[in-house]
């Protein structure tokens, strides 16, 4: 029976060893095939994409005069200027000697091309001439606004565009492709270059003012941006690097301001010191700058696609050559083969045995994972629950790590977990399960048997769970860098017994989130109170989803006051919330739920048009000149939207923007400081002021204050409360308002209660004082009465 075994293994193993020898033959004839094929498609490719670049190079040159053509008739036609008639005609007679001989090369080359645009482009580009030729006899005849000659121009540019920048197809050559996607970017940014251009020729040289060429011509700086980022996100280094000296040469810092006061003078009239011809001088002198960068571009795609069809062509000859000779070397080698088919059939077993394991552990670290974890957890549970066995599990989140993947990159980060994990391994008995659960988790289960370096699990939870804190305590060493690393534990003891690993998971993770929240002792048992504490954030956070729709919240406002004058100057707009079963509920627990939930955003809009329409009402009624401070939480100032968001509150209770305060705080403008720098110059240009809430209690520096666009710092109410008593608190108050005054920022103190302390800031320089001693925060009609009073 095992002779008739070995023959059946015999006879299937020589019918393997057939298919060996004649499979590996077809196929790689196949493939030679496929792949001569390949390299003689891509070589041919590669010649059209040479003529492409080529027929491009005449394309833009038309392209380019029709831009000049374009801009020189708006400028006509806006002023009548008899010197714009002469550089008109100039233009005219350039675009009439490019059109005819780039129209007989495209026919030439589409003739005898595959893979070009399709044949009916040039059909339309003749109509698109003939309603130039139209638009020409308009514009002589002076029939024409600018704005109506734009049409035509613009779809024959565009259609040339397309024509010039088309592609037969993806190519494989990745300079090439980084070339081509840098492209079509770069000849819109031109193209919105050179409309921009013309829309100021047209709004400089204009007899009076027109709205909708203003608005065209900030259309066209706006697409220009999004071209540019485009254009620098796709581009190689080199081409980046030129559109950046471009960009610093005088020429165009010069647009820019010309540009900045066109659009800051706004669309009712256009600034005294700029003339169209100026203007035009320097508009030309960037377009013409951007020709440059395109004839560079082209020329590299020409050289790029000839580099590429060489060597598309020479290693089509040395596939042919290799592909002779393999197809000689296949048969010898199928005995070779045969042998390999049993070496490979180990090598399955192995990489199935690797796979599993690799399924099951952190290849980092080679503990195991989370679901592996889960599954041994599982089996030591079993085993221990019917004995009653002792059984602790250790969750340990390493503090910080985050930041170190951060600044010094995931290699460094990587070697800080493998130092982690030997340190760990050195206080653990062999039996004791030692895992890796997320990417900065470690999770540790011993029992009563399972001693750490002498120290049994039966000394304590809390005593095992301070050698484990103490392992980090040494500095680790990643080449010569010195990184300190923290950690919080979650301890959770069995008995009693759940039912599944993953409860027991779920435990010790509720139990580091309490041990991150104490500032001292760094790990935490699990008790049932922590999840009666999760539940009763669950149950806040489910009322403040729902209060805004409730009308739960109130808007209250705090007076603020001159310290020379006692003079009420503002308000500052206080959220209030109260539920009906809860009360009146602490901003100090639910604005942080908030701003965890990202509700806050929401509550943030609702603040805002709150205190917007109450403050405009007041000042029509009550007081002309009041001003109210809105906090903005940090979750709002990131939004990509936020100036949206403040300009729609201003524009529908008519608020002037300069009666609004955004308030920030410290730590939130320095989370990000370039993103909070962007939002912060755009809130600024709104017209709003914007000031630092709490500021001193942070961790900013002069050197960081100055990058953003504020007008106030506002002392923390805490450095306030100590003046009598606190030699600290007054240095840093007088510090404070040092630096607010030599910053030229406005001062706020919160917190005044007594007349002592008000003396005091004011006779420091503080500008504007609110707290008990003059009023609390007051509902509207508290206010009210509170105003009348005074």
């Amino acid at each position: 029976m095992l002779k008739d075994l070995r023959g059946g293994l015999m006879d299937r193993l020589g019918f393997r060893i057939a298919l060996a020898i004649a499979i590996p033959v077809v196929a790689f004839l196949i493939m030679a095939g496929i792949a001569l094929g390949e390299r003689e498609r891509v070589g041919r490719d590669m010649a059209t994409t040479g003529d492409m670049a080529a027929l491009a190079t005449e394309g833009k040159a038309l392209v380019h005069a029709l831009q000049d053509e374009r801009a020189d008739s708006v400028g006509y036609l806006s002023g009548l200027d008899n010197e714009f008639w002469y550089i008109l005609e100039e233009a005219r007679d350039a675009t009439d000697g490019l059109i005819e001989p780039f129209r007989e090369r495209w026919e030439q080359l589409a003739s005898g091309q595959e893979g070009l645009p399709p044949h009916t482009l040039l059909d339309r580009m003749g109509e698109d001439l003939r309603s130039l030729a139209q638009i020409r006899s308009l514009v002589n005849q002076q029939a024409l606004h600018p704005l109506e000659l734009l049409p035509a121009y613009d779809r024959l540019i565009q259609r040339l565009i397309l024509m010039v920048s088309h592609t037969p197809q993806a190519h494989a050559d990745a300079q090439l492709t980084a070339l081509f996607n840098a492209y079509r970017p770069l000849l819109l940014l031109k193209e919105h270059a050179a409309r921009e251009r013309a829309l100021g020729n047209a709004w400089l040289g204009a007899f009076q003012p027109d709205r909708r060429v203003f608005h065209g011509f900030q259309s066209s700086v706006a697409i220009q941006d999004l071209q540019r980022q485009q254009f620098m996100s796709l581009a190689p280094p080199g081409h980046r690097d030129a559109l950046l000296e471009l960009e610093s040469l005088p020429a165009h810092q010069e647009l820019l301001a010309a540009r900045a006061a066109m659009i800051n003078h706004g669309s009712a009239g256009k600034p005294e010191h700029l003339n169209v011809m100026r203007w035009y001088g320097v508009t030309r002198e960037r377009v013409d700058q951007l020709r440059h960068m395109e004839q560079d571009l082209t020329a590299e795609i020409r050289v790029a696609a000839a580099r590429a069809e060489r060597e598309a062509r020479q290693e089509f000859m040395v596939l042919l050559g290799i592909a002779l000779m393999l197809l000689l070397s296949t048969v010898t080698l199928s005995v070779a083969i045969a042998r390999g088919l049993l070496k490979r059939h180990r090598e399955r077993l192995h990489a199935m045995e690797r796979v599993a394991w690799l399924a099951r552990h952190d290849t980092l670290t080679h503990l195991p994972n989370r679901s592996h974890f889960t599954e041994l957890l599982d089996q030591r549970l079993e085993a221990a629950r019917p004995e009653g066995s002792s059984m602790t599990l250790y969750l340990m989140d390493l503090q910080g790590f985050s930041e170190v993947n951060r600044i010094w990159g995931e290699s460094v980060a990587d070697q800080v977990l493998v130092q982690v994990t030997e340190r760990m391994r050195g206080l653990l008995h062999p039996d004791a399960l030692l895992a890796r659960i997320y990417g900065d988790q470690f999770g540790v289960v011993i029992g009563p048997s399972e001693s750490a370096s002498g120290l049994d699990a039966a000394e304590g939870g809390e005593a095992f769970a301070q050698r484990l804190l103490a392992c980090l305590d040494e500095p680790f060493q990643v080449g010569r860098r010195r990184i300190e690393m923290r950690g919080n534990i979650g301890v959770v003891a069995c008995p009693p017994f759940p039912r599944h690993a993953s409860e027991l998971l779920s435990d010790a993770g509720f139990a580091v989130e309490y041990a991150k929240s104490s500032p001292r002792q760094r790990y935490r048992r699990f008790e049932p109170r922590m999840l009666e504490r999760h539940a009763a954030l669950v149950d806040l956070d489910r009322d403040l989803e729902k209060a805004l729709e409730r009308g739960e919240f109130q808007v209250h406002y705090q007076p603020k006051l001159d310290l020379e004058t006692g003079r009420l100057v503002s308000l500052e707009a206080l959220l209030r919330w109260y539920h009906p079963r809860r009360g009146w509920v602490s901003p100090d627990e639910f604005i942080p739920r908030a701003e965890t939930s990202g509700t806050i955003i929401e509550i943030g809009d609702h603040v805002l048009r709150e205190a917007c329409a109450q403050i405009q009402a007041w000042r029509q009624g009550l007081c002309p000149d009041l001003t109210v401070g809105v906090n903005l939480a940090t979750l709002q100032l990131y939004q990509a939207d936020i100036v949206a968001r403040v300009r729609q509150a201003l524009v529908e209770t008519g608020l002037p923007p300069e009666a609004l305060e955004l308030e920030l705080t410290e730590t939130g403008l320095m989370e990000d400081m370039n993103a909070a720098t962007e939002a912060l110059e755009r809130l600024r240009g709104l017209g709003v002021s914007l000031s630092v809430d709490d500021f001193g209690t942070g961790y900013s520096s002069l050197a960081y204050l100055r990058r953003f666009p504020l007008q106030g710092l506002k002392l923390d109410k805490r450095f306030v409360s100590d003046l009598e008593s606190s030699d600290e608190s007054r240095m840093i108050a007088s510090a404070v308002l040092r630096l607010a005054r030599s910053l030229s920022l406005r001062s706020v103190a919160e917190g005044v209660e007594t007349q002592a302390q008000a003396d005091w800031l004011r006779e420091r320089g503080c500008r504007l004082g609110q707290g008990y001693l003059y009023a609390p925060a007051m509902p509207p009609d508290e206010f009210v009465l509170w105003l009348g009073q005074r």
